[in-house]
């Protein structure tokens, strides 16, 4: 047992012997991979615990782990992610080292559409600016959704393909899940986003630096 367990288990009791103890550990220790108590709290949902982190022992709420993701990215469940921004002021705009916000990480995992419908609403994106940024107008999220099920149903398998292979289960996952409208248009819209920052990123690649004329 450690902090980090004890933290993810919810264990409060623990984690205030570990943060009491003499062996230099504390509410934001890292571990081999930048994880923090606070990390663990939000990601299980233990919302007394991360409070109590916080607010009497000094946790960084907005600490980032080695992939740059803070607490917010690793919420599950709306609850936390309310007690993260409304309670204890995480900033849900921050990004992390593949320049994702917490909401675009939702959005292309597309498990939690609850927690994507309040996380859009605190950044203040309508459905309308949604298709506006994703590139896409609800004529074409509907071809898109089309299409997508007419490729799962003809398209032939090459278990060789690792990629297209993995990109179908998950695809699969969705079409056989709960909230099959919402979870779909969150990955076709993950995917034209992608599409669009990769173009811009490459067009940028090939705009001459200024002071290399």
């Amino acid at each position: 047992m450690n902090i980090w367990i004890a933290a993810s288990d919810g264990r409060i009791d623990l984690v205030e012997k570990f943060l009491n103890s003499n062996t230099g550990v504390t509410v934001n220790s890292k571990d081999e991979n930048g994880y923090t108590p606070v990390h663990a709290a939000a990601a299980y949902g233990h919302n007394d615990l991360l409070r109590k982190l916080c607010n009497e022992y000094n946790g960084d709420i907005n600490i980032r782990d080695f992939d740059g993701d803070t607490p917010l990215h690793h919420v599950e469940d709306v609850n936390t992610a309310k007690v993260i921004i409304e309670e204890l002021d995480g900033d849900f705009k921050l990004t992390n080292n593949e320049d994702k916000t917490a909401l675009e990480t939702f959005e292309e995992d597309s498990e939690f559409p609850e927690l994507i419908t309040y996380m859009r609403e605190k950044m203040g994106v309508t459905v309308e600016d949604d298709a506006r940024l994703s590139g896409i107008d609800a004529e074409q999220l509907a071809q898109f959704k089309d299409s997508v099920r007419y490729s799962l149903e003809n398209d032939p398998v090459d278990e060789n393909d690792v990629e297209t292979m993995e990109r179908r289960k998950k695809l699969e996952a969705i079409i056989q899940g709960e909230n099959v409208e919402q979870e779909l248009e969150n990955y076709i819209r993950s995917i034209v986003r992608g599409q669009m920052i990769g173009s811009s990123m490459d067009n940028e690649e090939n705009v001459p630096n200024k002071r290399q004329k």
